[in-house]
C-alpha cells in the first residue's frame, strides 16, 4: 500500500488528489479527537513496531512514621509499584473512492470526492474516544483497557439525578473532595455526555449564571468536555496536569494507506485509516468519577 507520504509516486493517483485525502483527514480528525484533550501534553511516542507496552502502575506506600530514635527499616514497604504489560491495539477503519471519481478528478482537476474517507476517518477519530475515555471491552463487561472513567476505581460515587439541577453543586464538591482528599490539587478537567451538560443548563435561582457557569468555575482555571464517547449518566473529573499521573501512549498516529484495486474488485481506490494507541494511568487517585448522574 502507499501511504500518503508516497502517494504522488502511485501512478493512478495525482500528488494532488493524494494531498487532499491527506487535508480531508486532517480536517475530519479535528473535529472527532476530544479525548486526547484530556491527555494534555502527557501523549508518548513509541517505536512504531511495537505490540504491547509494559509498565508500572503506582500503589501508595503506608503513611510515614514519627520516632525518637534513629529509625532501622520498620517503615519501609515491600513495594508500590505494580506491573503491567498489555497489547496495543490497532483502531482502523476502510473506505473505498470509486474508479470514475478519480479519472473524473484528474482529467478535469474537479475536486476528489471523499466523503468515504472523511468518513473513515470520523469512525477512527470516535473509537479512538470512547477507547480514552471509557476503554476497550471485548465481552461488554470487563474491561481489557481502562479508559480515564473506568481507570477511577479508587474514587467512585454514585452522585445524583441531574434532571434537579440543584443536585450539580453536590456532585462536583464531591469529586472535587475525592480529588482534593489525595492530593491532587487544582485546575481539573471535567468530562460528560452532552445530555447532562444541557442538564446543566439552569439558571441558579434568580442570578444569570448557570449551573454550567459553577461547573467551570469548581475547575479553577481547568476545561469541560462535552462528548458521547463517555455514556449519558455519567461523568468524571480529573488533573489538568496529568503528567506522571496519566498518558496516552502512541505507536502510530493518524495514518491513511491507498492502494490501487486489481481490474477484477472494480480498479477503484481502497483506503485505510488506523491509528495504534493505549491510554495508561499510573495514579488512579488523579481520576474521580460519578456514576450516576
Amino acid at each position: 500500500m502507499n501511504t500518503l507520504t508516497n502517494v504522488g509516486r502511485d501512478e493512478y493517483l495525482s500528488t494532488e488528489q493524494g494531498l487532499f485525502i491527506r487535508e480531508a483527514a486532517v480536517k475530519a480528525a479535528r473535529r472527532s479527537f476530544v479525548g486526547r484533550k484530556l491527555f494534555g501534553g502527557a501523549i508518548r511516542k513509541i517505536d512504531a513496531g511495537a505490540q504491547t507496552f509494559g509498565y508500572d502502575t503506582l500503589t501508595e506506600m503506608s503513611n510515614a512514621s514519627f520516632d525518637w530514635i534513629w529509625p532501622g527499616r520498620e517503615s519501609q514497604d515491600i513495594i508500590n509499584l505494580a506491573r503491567s504489560s498489555v497489547a496495543i491495539p490497532n483502531i482502523h477503519k476502510e473506505f473505498s473512492i470509486n474508479k470514475l471519481d478519480l479519472a473524473s478528478s484528474r482529467n478535469t482537476g474537479t475536486p476528489l470526492n471523499v466523503s468515504t474517507a472523511e468518513s473513515a476517518v470520523y469512525k477512527v477519530g470516535y473509537a479512538e474516544d470512547n477507547l480514552l475515555i471509557n476503554g476497550y471491552s471485548a465481552d461488554g463487561t470487563v474491561y481489557d483497557i481502562k479508559g480515564l472513567y473506568q481507570a477511577a476505581t479508587t474514587n467512585t460515587s454514585a452522585g445524583s439525578d441531574w434532571t434537579t439541577s440543584t443536585n450539580v453543586p453536590t456532585d462536583m464538591q464531591t469529586l472535587k473532595s475525592e480529588l482534593m482528599n489525595d492530593n491532587i490539587m487544582p485546575p481539573y478537567n471535567f468530562c460528560c455526555n452532552p445530555t447532562n451538560w444541557m442538564e446543566a443548563y439552569e439558571p441558579i435561582g434568580t442570578s444569570p449564571n448557570t449551573y454550567q457557569d459553577y461547573i467551570k468555575a469548581t475547575l479553577e482555571g481547568g476545561t469541560v468536555f462535552v462528548t458521547p464517547a463517555i455514556t449519558a449518566g455519567t461523568a468524571f473529573m480529573c488533573a489538568a496536569n496529568p503528567e506522571g499521573k496519566f498518558e496516552y501512549v502512541l505507536a502510530e498516529d493518524l495514518t491513511t494507506e491507498t492502494q490501487i484495486l486489481d481490474i477484477q474488485h472494480g480498479s477503484n481506490l481502497f483506503g485505510r485509516v488506523y491509528l495504534r494507541g493505549l491510554p495508561i494511568v499510573y495514579d488512579s487517585n488523579a481520576i474521580a468519577r460519578v456514576t450516576t448522574i
